[in-house]
């Protein structure tokens, strides 16, 4: 029977994952340095630095079953540019992403007193699996000011 990875080591391994899928796209991903507040990834994207914080759960035979939730403390990690879900099968080591702008992710969370859960149903039926075109599509509008 397949062992759990450790939480660290889970969450290292998708880090990982996400640099190598990220720099595979054509990005410029970088793990950031251990204990880095707020982010696990930086990724740039059009000349601008992004935070991405990842977030990995492991699952033996169905992630629908197995992953109930992705924690995070959006009071520590909610200034994140990006959120990263991954549902790692854990027989063949292969990841499903979930990429979430900042806001997407506050709309899957679920608020606790000092912590809290994205959901996976709800980042499910948000996001497709593997599709990275958020991060593409993610820019800031430019305010216009007008002349009066």
């Amino acid at each position: 029977m397949l062992t759990l990875l450790s939480s660290q080591q889970a969450g290292t391994l998708g880090e990982m994952l996400t640099v190598a899928r990220l720099n595979s796209l054509g990005h410029a991903a970088y793990t950031s340095p251990e204990g880095a507040p707020g982010h696990d990834v930086i990724v740039v994207i059009r000349g601008e630095a992004k935070s991405v914080e990842v977030k990995t759960r492991q699952f033996r035979s169905s992630p629908t079953k197995e992953i109930t939730r992705w924690p995070v403390q959006m009071n520590a990690k909610g200034d994140a540019d990006f959120f990263i879900f991954i549902e790692l099968d854990l027989k063949t080591l292969a990841p499903t992403f979930y990429v979430l702008t900042n806001a997407q992710a506050r709309e899957t969370h679920k608020d606790y007193t000092g912590s809290g859960n994205c959901v996976p149903s709800h980042v499910r039926r948000l996001i497709t699996p593997n599709d990275f075109s958020a991060l593409n599509a993610h820019h800031d509008t430019p305010v216009i000011a007008s002349v009066l």
